[in-house]
């Protein structure tokens, strides 16, 4: 513990110097996992949003009688017809695809297809994904499965939040995909009733897989959900930019503020609940600002149905020791109870103490050039022991992305 103690330390009050900024990248990774598709669904937002700025003005009549009335209700038209619908489908898509989809193709299944069907009012009929080959899948991999489609949208919520309050706003463009995303999973599991979903399906295997008894009850998962719900600042800041700031007012952005602990210090809690191959863990989040760096850290435990365990972690973003050279950093360490899972066709049954560290590397070719504010490669690198952890593999082995990296003005 005191080598984790320290670690935390380190990392936190790691070099405070140099500017920074959010960005987006294209990025390729062998696995094409869950944060290939983060990434990459948040440079495609960007590039939305830097296209809706140019076609979608946010006014069709300039002051005068009628006019509030006549721009709400074209925004009101624009929101439904473009942001909901494309988003939905985005965002859906991710959750079966690079959710359910990756999780099974890990285990060794196969992808048959997928059926979108669109959100009401267009449609009332839920997404879903049909699989195969999935016989000889361990019961943590079948769980992992389940719960992989809001998994894989908590990574898109994860990147998306990073560059908000590296901006320090919100824009509207964003603001739907952020509220699916990050409430893929507490939404889902308070509001969504239905047997057959995912959060339902979820706490029956893991009842019958653990205790053959109704330990993690509906109520518990819902009362957990609610109470994760509303303790997230971000998702008021994005019902703000869509329904007040946008809607009314015709602002594309909205300021995202921190409490701030010193004259140069800010703070912004949070809290929230992730399932895991092994029970949900409650999951308590800090977020610190110091200029225009941004760092977290993040401390979750076992929620006390089934068996303990506990993770710490703790990130850096954008640590500038030149103008185009910048650095991310990544550091967890965890307790697991065991897990059974195939590699190679190989059973691997992995508990105990483990965990990743990964850095990554930005150089910026181009800043302030034309429609870019700055436009440069990134290198991730790094190393995961075997053990679960959000949007990674279960097995251990290197991590190493790469991409391009880009902000349009």
């Amino acid at each position: 513990m005191d080598k984790i103690k320290a670690a935390l330390l380190m990392i936190i009050f790691t070099c405070f110097l140099g500017k920074a900024q959010s960005r987006y990248t294209c990025t390729c990774e062998s696995q094409k996992g869950q944060f290939y598709s983060g990434e990459n669904i948040n440079a495609c937002f960007h590039a939305t949003d830097f296209v809706d700025t140019l076609l979608f003005p946010t006014k069709i009549k300039q002051e005068g009688s009628g006019s509030q009335v006549i721009n709400t209700a074209y925004r009101f038209s624009k929101l439904l017809l473009t942001n909901y619908v494309l988003t939905d489908y985005i965002m859906t898509m991710n959750h079966e695809r690079f959710g359910h989809g990756y999780r099974a193709l890990q285990a060794q299944g196969n992808i048959i297809g997928i059926t979108y069907n669109p959100p009401p009012p267009f449609g009332n009929e839920f997404s879903f994904i049909r699989l195969e080959g999935l016989e000889d899948a361990t019961n943590q991999e079948r769980l992992l499965m389940g719960m992989g489609g809001s998994e894989a949208n908590m990574v898109v919520s994860d990147i998306m939040r990073k560059n908000f309050l590296l901006d320090g706003s919100l824009n509207y463009n964003f603001a739907a995909a952020y509220l699916y995303g990050s409430n893929d999973m507490p939404g889902y599991t308070a509001f969504v009733k239905n047997e057959f979903g995912d959060p339902n399906t979820y706490r029956r295997n893991i009842n019958e897989f653990y205790f053959q008894r109704e330990s993690l009850t509906q109520s518990r998962m819902r009362t957990i959900s609610l109470f994760a719900l509303l303790t997230d600042p971000i998702n008021f800041y994005a019902f703000k930019s869509l329904f007040y700031d946008y809607l009314f007012y015709g602002k594309r952005s909205t300021k995202v503020k921190f409490i701030p602990i010193s004259d140069n210090v800010g703070l912004l809690p949070r809290f929230r609940f992730e399932y895991t191959p092994y029970g949900p863990e409650l999951v308590y989040q800090s977020y610190f600002k110091k200029g225009k760096q941004l760092y977290q850290t993040s401390f979750s435990h076992g929620d006390g149905t089934f068996y303990s365990s506990w993770r710490v972690g703790a990130r850096a973003w954008n640590l500038k020791p030149t103008d185009r050279l910048s650095f991310n950093v990544v550091t967890e360490f965890w307790d697991q109870p065991q897990i059974d899972f195939y590699s190679d066709d190989v059973l691997v049954r992995n508990s105990g103490l483990g965990g990743l560290f990964n850095i990554t590397a930005n150089y910026d070719f181009l800043t302030d050039y034309g429609s870019y504010s700055l436009l440069g490669a990134t290198l991730q690198a790094g190393y995961k022991t075997a053990g679960y952890s959000l949007g990674e593999q279960l097995s251990a082995g290197p991590i190493l992305r790469a991409g391009l990296s880009f902000k349009l003005r």
